[in-house]
């Protein structure tokens, strides 16, 4: 991985926050709120990317009228990796991170993903290094194990965890590598994969993943889909080895 030897001060950066979300009025509010606290002064903007929640998600984040806080509603196209796509070509941050927002993952951990970009290009929460923790039930643990075992061992152990959803990244990384806007869980595994590819410089940081409190979410579902999870997983990763 290629050596940062920029010696910006980026203790003023602009921190741009994306949550793509999904029925998530619950958890929208509080989200917001969290991350605000946590990142503190260095926040310049959360971009909310609504895929035209039923329960008028959007809307929730409308009515706070917070000035920070942006809402993209949108109506036609749907997916977690698009709206991403979406959120990160909108922010105008130097420093991208992004997260769910149903609160499994706390963003009390982000102005720890935020530091390590003084050093490292991508930031990557993880829960499978030193000090990571994984409490869902076991065969969603036992599954999601395997799958990043999987990617580690095709595409290689310079990263952990390739199913994380939660990074911290400079915002020039994306000049060079391209956010696939196609299926859930694997737009992560074939953005880590890429970052690697161009030799950007990555680092792990330890995270507990905290079990859903409401809100949709793909992966969290039946034996049989998260079955065909793992299969859908495991063709983006061969196809990334062996495609590119």
């Amino acid at each position: 991985m290629k050596t940062n030897n920029k010696t910006k001060d980026t203790s003023s950066s602009a921190v741009s926050v994306i949550l793509p979300s999904y029925n998530e009025s619950n958890n929208i509010t509080e989200a917001i709120t969290r991350i605000a606290a946590s990142v503190g002064d260095q926040l310049k903007e959360i971009i909310v990317v609504d895929d035209n929640s039923p329960d008028q998600t959007w809307k929730v984040v409308e009515d706070l009228q917070l000035p920070y806080v942006t809402v993209m509603r949108r109506m036609t196209e749907k997916g977690l990796s698009s709206a991403l796509d979406d959120g990160i070509r909108s922010a105008s941050g130097d420093k991208i991170v992004w997260l769910d927002c149903d609160l499994g993952l706390s963003p009390e951990e982000i102005p720890a993903l935020i530091a390590k970009l003084d050093q490292y290009d991508v930031a990557i929460a993880s829960r499978y290094v030193k000090g990571g923790k994984d409490p869902r039930p076991p065969l969603r643990v036992f599954l999601s194990v395997m799958i990043n075992f999987f990617a580690a061992a095709v595409l290689g152990f310079g990263v952990r965890d390739y199913t994380s959803g939660f990074c911290a990244t400079k915002r020039e990384v994306f000049d060079t590598v391209s956010f696939s806007r196609h299926g859930f869980g694997e737009y992560f595994i074939d953005f880590a994969y890429r970052c690697q590819k161009n030799n950007f410089t990555i680092t792990e940081v330890p995270c507990v993943y905290r079990v859903r409190s409401g809100g949709v979410s793909k992966s969290d579902g039946n034996v049989w889909t998260l079955l065909k999870l793992g299969r859908d997983y495991g063709l983006r990763i061969l196809s990334l080895r062996f495609k590119g």
